[in-house]
């Protein structure tokens, strides 16, 4: 057993040989640059942001990084499951072009495709003759490399340095949504009713002030219009079928049909604030979700 008078005397000393602690710094932000160009756009890449797919090729997964000649709002789009929709939907538009690159968790190039207008596009690319020395590194954690190509349509010289994703978006929910996909189950009858005070009750913060923004300016019945056939797709069947949870968001994932599409999909985000499970966003498209 130490002494006391020994104990006093580390005590006395502890801070000066107390080992410093050494800053964790934050992993750098995905970064791309150079140059995408085919026969009708030359595009300066200031963006880049990568998720896991389907591959295109097979039944497994893939990475996919998109290029974009503007930089792209990493938040929003990690709030989605669909990050390929969410980008197509969110961020993409006459402006702002993208280039999708499929690449496996060491790096290894598997090919491209983009669609920036009609006649102008590729929904699968694959030449032998691009060039590519993008490699996993920082023990498998970043994606760093050039990828290139110089064909008689198409010429790319890319850089990329972007930190692999997660595999998973969060925890799962119960197949019927569990509790936000009751809350959104309840913001589309609402929607639908085009009740005002539950939809307002319903919405997140972000939603409630464009709500009300729009009650100001006296044009709320339009956007709500807007909302249900627009955006909403019109849709008078939802069948939940699962979503995932991480912290106070989540995702809701959901097949639906309307009266003149039997066949559609989508998910909507949600927020937990004060306890309650409130609707953020929700995306629909045609089709069925691909596994």
């Amino acid at each position: 057993m130490l002494a006391p008078a020994l104990i006093a005397a580390i005590l006395a000393v502890g801070p000066a040989i107390q080992p410093t602690p050494v800053p964790v710094s934050a992993a750098a932000p995905p970064s791309a640059s150079g140059t995408f160009e085919d026969k009708r756009y030359q595009l300066k890449i200031a963006g880049a942001y990568a998720f896991w797919d389907k591959a295109w090729m097979d039944d497994g997964r893939a990475i996919r990084v998109a290029v974009s000649n503007d930089a792209f709002p990493p938040d929003a789009l990690d709030e989605h499951y669909d990050r390929g929709h969410a980008i197509n939907t969110l961020f993409a538009d006459d402006e702002t072009k993208v280039v999708y690159f499929e690449l496996d968790e060491k790096g290894g190039y598997h090919g491209y495709s983009y669609y920036f207008e009609s006649g102008d596009g590729c929904g699968y690319c694959f030449d032998s003759k691009v060039k590519s020395t993008v490699r996993a590194v920082d023990g498998g954690g970043r994606l760093k490399g050039e990828l290139s190509f110089a064909g008689d349509d198409v010429r790319f010289r890319i850089q990329l340095d972007l930190p692999i994703p997660s595999k998973s978006w969060g925890d799962p929910l119960p197949k019927d949504g569990g509790e936000p996909g009751k809350a959104f189950l309840a913001y589309h009858a609402a929607l639908e009713k085009r009740d005002h005070k539950a939809i307002l009750a319903l919405s997140d913060a972000d939603m409630k002030k464009r709500f009300l923004d729009y009650e100001k300016q006296g044009k709320l019945d339009g956007y709500l219009d807007y909302r249900w056939h627009d955006e909403h797709t019109d849709l008078k069947t939802i069948a939940i079928t699962g979503g995932f949870v991480r912290g106070d968001h989540a995702v809701v994932l959901f097949d639906g049909s309307n009266a003149y599409i039997d066949h559609l999909y989508g998910e909507a985000i949600l927020r937990r604030e004060n306890g309650a499970w409130l609707f953020h966003r929700d995306m629909v498209d045609v089709g069925t979700r691909e596994k």
